[in-house]
């Protein structure tokens, strides 16, 4: 049984996925306490004026802890902290291994307390020079910049740091089933944006297809329709790329895929939300923003089962 864990931190990603092997790996992360801002006054758009106003209060007093201001409201659909949820799996060892699919803080958010509280043996981590606005960063995100930028240049003590590129293939990954369909070569050497770098990743176990697409946008896309075409049909889980926005929707790349379900990693449903247009092809599409962090248990005959804190449709 493979577990797939999409958790529900708000605008941002961090996905955990218990192998087979016993080799617990971490894609990205993002830890908030609190939803962002644009994502706050959404969830309060659902709502009547006298109960946002009279929960804003109470909460602003001390009398309401947040989520209990946001079930006032209506919305009971609690972020989730990575840490807290990775501890809860009950693993008494560190884990295997973090993969940085881009350098994008609500990718980033928290590396510090993952990589000091729970431990990683290996972290992947491609080679860029992308930058930060430190201005718009908090003290501990500026900290959370510093570490990615140690790790990038391998000065971190104590932890491998490896950077498979597309299709590379080593014992570890390969035994668990991960395959690298992006970023390519030429990709990485051409890219301007953060997102042209993202880890775009294919997990298969048996015929089971998990497609893990990052942040990847038009080009990423266009170049594994190309290239993967057969290694992306008829997938079982799609987690949508850049949390569901149409940059990160390609129609052809997921009509090959079919996925059975997709799931849209947001806090504030973007204005460009292409949750729409997956459905045409999916099964089931589900948000984190609705259904909180979603648990998947799947066998390697591409089937299996989903949990969900909150099973709204």
């Amino acid at each position: 049984m493979l577990k797939l864990h999409i958790l529900n931190v708000g605008h941002g990603d961090c996905i955990v996925v218990e192998f087979p092997s016993g080799r617990l790996s971490i894609i990205d992360i993002n830890r908030s306490q609190e939803l962002d801002e644009d994502s706050f006054t959404e969830v309060l758009s659902y709502s009547n004026l006298s109960k946002i106003l009279a929960s804003k209060i109470l909460y602003e007093r001390g009398i309401l802890k947040y989520n209990e201001m946001l079930k006032m409201v209506g919305y009971d659909v609690n972020l989730t902290d990575p840490l807290s949820y990775i501890a809860g799996l009950g693993y008494k060892s560190q884990a295997f291994r973090f993969i940085s699919t881009h350098p994008h803080m609500d990718h980033l958010t928290g590396l510090n307390s993952l990589l000091s509280k729970i431990g990683v043996t290996n972290v992947w981590i491609l080679s860029n020079n992308f930058t930060q606005d430190l201005s718009q960063l908090s003290d501990s995100q500026k900290n959370d910049w510093k570490l990615y930028q140690q790790l990038r240049a391998n000065k971190a003590d104590g932890i491998t740091v490896v950077r498979p590129g597309e299709m590379s293939q080593n014992n570890f990954w390969m035994q668990d089933g991960i395959h690298i369909l992006a970023p390519s070569s030429d990709i990485l050497k051409n890219a301007n944006e953060h997102n042209d770098v993202s880890y775009v990743l294919l997990i298969k176990y048996g015929s089971t297809k998990i497609v893990l697409g990052g942040d990847a946008e038009e080009n990423t896309w266009e170049h594994i329709v190309e290239n993967h075409r057969d290694g992306i049909s008829n997938v079982t889980v799609l987690k949508a790329a850049h949390h569901g926005r149409d940059s990160g929707y390609h129609q052809e790349a997921i009509k090959v895929m079919n996925p059975d379900c997709t799931v849209v990693s947001v806090g504030k449903k973007p204005e460009t939300d292409a949750s729409q247009k997956y459905a045409q092809y999916s099964n089931k599409v589900l948000s984190t923003r609705w259904h909180g962090t979603i648990r998947f248990e799947l066998n390697n005959q591409g089937g299996g089962s989903y949990y969900s804190e909150y099973l709204r449709e």
